[in-house]
């Protein structure tokens, strides 16, 4: 992060923001890991007007593959600027681009004035969820790891440390038990 050579009302000036909001509701659906986000227009319609009521300016913009966002303290000219980049796996998609720069401006902002994301519906954070199932593997005769099972058996290992790793059928079980 590089800074004007003073910052002390720039300080001042995030320090009476932070007082002011500490998080955003989330509006927005990833149906791909389903879950809630606070998407870029929910944090800017957030801190907008709390970035002016304390005199503060932020901007954003791409340079070559890194995003720049840099944030004024008005009266002062007092800055502060961080750096990210941008993460894309084709250069010249301009789709990719756009939201490559969206996505690290929402994380630049959330993270600069250590914003968190709330639950817009109170019963999420009161919800106890339920621990999910690991999905074990099944071991059986074709399985790579077999012979290794077989092996660790072999060595006076208990059996319970294969069955905690893999699903084993009541036959292969039979086989494993026989291991001596």
């Amino acid at each position: 992060m590089k800074t004007s050579e003073k910052f002390t009302n720039l300080t001042k000036a995030l320090f009476d923001f932070q007082g002011k909001v500490s998080s955003v509701k989330k509006n927005a659906k990833n149906p791909h890991f389903k879950s809630n986000y606070a998407d870029l227009t929910s944090i800017l319609d957030t801190i907008n007007p709390i970035l002016q009521e304390c005199g503060l300016l932020v901007t954003q913009h791409p340079n070559d593959d890194v995003l720049v966002t840099t944030v004024y303290h008005a009266e002062s000219g007092e800055w502060m600027q961080s750096e990210q980049v941008l993460r894309m796996k084709d250069l010249n998609n301009p789709q990719q681009q756009g939201s490559a720069i969206t996505y690290a401006r929402r994380y630049a902002l959330a993270s600069i004035f250590n914003l968190s994301q709330e639950d817009d519906d109170g019963n999420s954070a009161a919800a106890v969820k339920e621990p999910q199932k690991m999905v074990k593997e099944v071991l059986n005769q074709q399985h790579p790891m077999w012979e290794k099972a077989l092996d660790h058996l072999q060595k006076g290992n208990p059996i319970a440390d294969i069955t905690r790793k893999y699903t084993v059928g009541a036959k292969e079980l039979e086989l494993l038990k026989a291991v001596k």
